[in-house]
Protein backbone atom coordinates (compact mmCIF):
# COMPACT_ATOMS: atom_id res chain seq x y z
CA UNK A 1 0.00 0.00 0.00
CA UNK A 2 1.48 3.55 -0.89
CA UNK A 3 0.66 6.59 1.01
CA UNK A 4 0.79 9.91 -0.69
CA UNK A 5 3.67 12.01 -0.35
CA UNK A 6 4.64 15.16 0.53
CA UNK A 7 7.68 17.38 -1.53
CA UNK A 8 8.52 19.99 0.57
CA UNK A 9 11.09 22.82 -0.29
CA UNK A 10 14.03 23.84 2.04
CA UNK A 11 12.07 26.62 3.99
CA UNK A 12 9.39 24.21 4.70
CA UNK A 13 6.56 25.01 2.19
CA UNK A 14 5.07 21.89 0.35
CA UNK A 15 6.34 21.97 -3.29
CA UNK A 16 4.49 18.77 -4.42
CA UNK A 17 1.94 16.57 -3.21
CA UNK A 18 2.53 13.31 -4.72
CA UNK A 19 -0.94 10.97 -5.27
CA UNK A 20 -0.62 7.05 -4.33
CA UNK A 21 -1.68 6.21 -7.95
CA UNK A 22 1.24 8.42 -9.64
CA UNK A 23 3.43 6.66 -7.20
CA UNK A 24 2.21 3.20 -8.36
CA UNK A 25 2.30 4.15 -11.94
CA UNK A 26 5.81 5.49 -11.40
CA UNK A 27 6.94 2.16 -9.15
CA UNK A 28 5.55 0.20 -12.00
CA UNK A 29 6.75 1.97 -15.39
CA UNK A 30 10.39 1.65 -13.61
CA UNK A 31 10.11 -1.47 -12.86
CA UNK A 32 9.17 -2.51 -16.66
CA UNK A 33 11.90 -0.61 -17.78
CA UNK A 34 14.74 -2.74 -15.25
CA UNK A 35 13.13 -5.68 -16.27
CA UNK A 36 12.75 -5.24 -19.92
CA UNK A 37 16.58 -6.35 -20.89
CA UNK A 38 16.70 -9.58 -19.18
CA UNK A 39 16.70 -12.43 -20.90
CA UNK A 40 18.22 -16.00 -21.35
CA UNK A 41 20.61 -16.35 -24.21
CA UNK A 42 19.39 -18.57 -26.97
CA UNK A 43 22.45 -20.23 -27.75
CA UNK A 44 23.31 -21.11 -23.72
CA UNK A 45 23.86 -24.80 -23.38
CA UNK A 46 24.65 -26.33 -19.80
CA UNK A 47 27.69 -28.41 -20.34
CA UNK A 48 28.67 -31.33 -17.84
CA UNK A 49 32.41 -31.44 -16.83
CA UNK A 50 34.21 -34.34 -18.68
CA UNK A 51 35.25 -35.94 -15.64
CA UNK A 52 30.94 -36.49 -13.94
CA UNK A 53 30.16 -37.75 -17.62
CA UNK A 54 33.10 -40.49 -17.72
CA UNK A 55 32.05 -41.46 -13.93
CA UNK A 56 28.38 -41.11 -14.82
CA UNK A 57 29.13 -43.34 -17.90
CA UNK A 58 30.70 -46.11 -16.01
CA UNK A 59 28.30 -45.96 -13.09
CA UNK A 60 24.96 -46.76 -15.83
CA UNK A 61 26.97 -48.77 -18.24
Amino acid sequence: MLYEVRVKQPNGEIKQVISPRQLSQRYWKNFEKSHSGITIPSNWKATVPRWVRERLDVEFI
